[in-house]
């Protein structure tokens, strides 16, 4: 509900400024629903004026958020408004501003492994999309191997297989691996849970990709694909940051389920500031 009211408060202009702005009369607030993966997107959309990433900016210095020289990417100003106590509203109203922040609902949807990303156009609106991870559900996925602990890949997620040789992957320091000419981040779930074994002369590389990113994940064995029940997380992986749920195999073992969306985007970023580096 903050999100909405947000939307009329912050979104959608008064009359008189969509006619000058050439817009209809009435401002239009958009719902869209869908799963991808193991998540529920749910996008909230208006056609209000948008947000003023200057303004935020210049909000965040005068509070000491961060200093005048500081270089943000919009994404990172965008950012800024889930921080406590921040909000560029000038005065309080009775549809926002009622003490619950951005802050509070990104902490709701941390809080359940999902995340909030804002997307703005200054005069054109804002669309705030809600990424929701699945507990109960059935999906598609590819079974994999390391040593004796077995893994779900979401089929959705899962671009192509590669076949490589150990000593390839092994030399690679900046965790990157060129496949079909392409330069990949790859990370090994061996590695990632500390597995204490010696890998397979040959292991196989599974590219995954979320939006316009992709990674390569390294495994000793796939098994082929099957059908898991998600369940969720019990606490010892409740602070795993790549697994999101788990499944129980047919010979009654578990299976972790990986986060594809949020693999992708904790190691391709941390391979990207290494890079850097």
């Amino acid at each position: 509900m903050h999100i909405i009211r947000n939307c009329l408060d912050h979104g959608i202009e008064s009359v008189h400024d969509r006619i000058k702005a050439g817009k209809p009369e009435k401002g239009t607030i958009f719902f869209n629903a869908y799963h991808s993966s193991t998540n529920v997107h749910i996008e909230i959309e208006d056609d209000g004026r948008g947000i003023d990433a200057e303004k935020v900016k210049r909000k965040a210095i005068a509070k000491g958020l961060i200093n005048e020289d500081t270089n943000l990417t919009e994404k990172q100003i965008y950012d800024l408004l889930f921080l406590p106590g921040f909000s560029t509203a000038e005065n309080v109203t009775d549809v926002s501003g009622r003490g619950v922040g951005m802050d509070v609902v990104r902490q709701k949807i941390t809080n359940i492994r999902g995340e909030i990303d804002i997307e703005s156009q200054k005069n054109k609106g804002t669309k705030i999309t809600l990424k929701i991870p699945l507990t109960l559900s059935i999906i598609d996925g590819l079974l994999v191997e390391v040593k004796e602990t077995s893994y779900i890949i979401p089929l959705s997620s899962v671009k192509k297989i590669y076949a490589i040789n150990h000593s390839e992957i092994e030399n690679k320091f900046n965790k990157l691996i060129v496949l079909d000419g392409e330069r990949i981040p790859y990370f090994s779930l061996r590695d990632e849970f500390e597995t204490v074994s010696n890998p397979d002369k040959v292991e196989q590389v599974i590219v995954i990709q979320y939006e316009n990113q992709k990674v390569g994940l390294v495994v000793d064995h796939v098994v082929g694909e099957y059908q898991a029940v998600l369940k969720p997380l019990g606490k010892h992986y409740k602070n795993q940051e790549i697994i999101s749920a788990a499944t129980i195999l047919g010979d009654g073992t578990i299976a972790l389920v990986i986060d594809t969306n949020r693999a992708v985007n904790y190691f391709a970023n941390l391979t990207y500031q290494e890079d850097k580096i």
